[in-house]
């Protein structure tokens, strides 16, 4: 009678510690598990981390976008013509019948070319003070007008009777007799230029174009 209950505690104290081990070692096998998928998603990621970026236009990669590449202006952009051929060479004086106009009532350059002008101020037989002033296309009367207000300034001999006009691209000074100036520039644009004289009442006769083809 006393031998059952004895038997019953026995084989009851010897499952438990097996089953304690069992599910320890259950335990231990799932950290050590999830342990080295953590670790070696760290190092992986570590070593995606590490890996140096392809070089731009890098080709060997499947995928990978190209840049597209724009010129720059200073290859695209039009560059200015350089003018070419010989300067032109140009002379204007008092016209010997009529000291009140110029003995050049045109000349022809072309758009680009250098001009040398020279305006020479000599009259065998009358005298005046004159300048040469050219302006824009079509701006004639508005120079003439300007020149009529810039009698009535106290400084118009000291300014030599030049108008202050946005309308005036390139002058002479106001010559004496027996005196010149010579003018470099380059002819603009093709057009008609007038040019004019300033001195007071010279403009009406003593008056051109400059025809720029």
């Amino acid at each position: 009678m006393d031998s059952h209950p004895s038997a019953k505690t026995e084989s009851s104290g010897g499952f438990w510690p097996l089953a304690n081990i069992a599910l320890g070692a259950s335990l231990a096998l799932f950290a050590l598990y999830w342990g080295a998928v953590l670790v070696g998603g760290g190092i992986a990621a570590s070593q995606k981390q590490r890996q140096p970026a392809p070089a731009e236009g890098d080709s060997s990669l499947a995928g990978a976008p190209t840049l597209a590449t724009t010129p720059s202006a200073a290859v695209t952009g039009a560059s200015a013509p350089t003018p070419s051929g010989p300067a032109a060479e140009v002379t204007i004086k008092p016209d010997s019948t009529n000291a009140l106009a110029y003995d050049t009532k045109s000349f022809t350059v072309k758009a680009g070319q250098q001009v040398r002008l020279t305006f020479n101020n000599t009259h065998p037989a009358v005298p005046q003070p004159h300048n040469w002033v050219l302006g824009k296309p079509g701006s004639k009367d508005k120079i003439l007008n300007a020149a009529m207000v810039v009698m009535t300034d106290p400084k118009a001999l000291e300014k030599g009777y030049l108008p202050d006009s946005p309308e005036i691209l390139h002058h002479t000074k106001l010559l004496q007799p027996n005196t010149s100036e010579t003018l470099e520039f380059v002819a603009p644009a093709a057009g008609e230029y007038p040019y004019v004289c300033t001195f007071p009442g010279h403009g009406i006769m003593m008056n051109g174009v400059m025809k720029v083809e």
